[in-house]
């Protein structure tokens, strides 16, 4: 899969824009020294998702944004071994129709051990639920990927 990849500091959710754009070069040297940085897919100004690179937290974060630039999946990831990421926490959002309103949403909450906790949310009116159940934890590891590199980590079907 082939996709354009920009950089940047981070990117601001609430005005859905980039901050700071960096160079390949920069954005690289980040990388290689351990210190966080974002990775925009496919656009600077409209990404369809972003990589958080939060190495001095020992995560990464992957969203997915729609047309209206709303987040409407996460990953997290986290670091369980130099190199090695496990997939801890994705979340499902939707939204109120026409708006940027999230209406509701579905966290998934991984375990190492296959321990799996759901939880369903809905904001009007708020109503939470919670199941429990277990899932095999072999899909959830991802090697932390080679600068520019990303395709195993902005994978919807999972």
């Amino acid at each position: 899969m082939k996709y354009d990849v920009f950089y940047c500091k981070s990117w601001f959710r609430m005005k859905k824009v980039a901050i700071e754009l960096w160079s390949e070069a920069i954005a690289r040297s980040k990388h290689l020294s351990g210190d966080s940085y974002t990775a925009l897919i496919a656009s600077e100004v409209k990404p369809t998702c972003f990589i958080e690179f939060l190495i001095d937290k020992e995560m990464v974060g992957v969203s997915f944004l729609d047309d209206s630039l709303r987040e409407y999946l996460s990953y997290q990831f986290q670091f369980v071994a130099p190199e090695k990421l496990f997939l801890t926490m994705a979340t499902h959002r939707e939204f109120i129709e026409g708006g940027t309103q999230v209406a509701g949403g579905t966290t998934y909450i991984f375990s190492q051990t296959g321990d799996l906790v759901i939880r369903r949310e809905r904001f009007n009116p708020h109503l939470l639920e919670e199941a429990k159940s277990s899932f095999d934890p072999s899909r959830n590891y991802e090697s932390f990927p080679a600068f520019g590199e990303y395709s195993s980590l902005i994978r919807t079907d999972r």
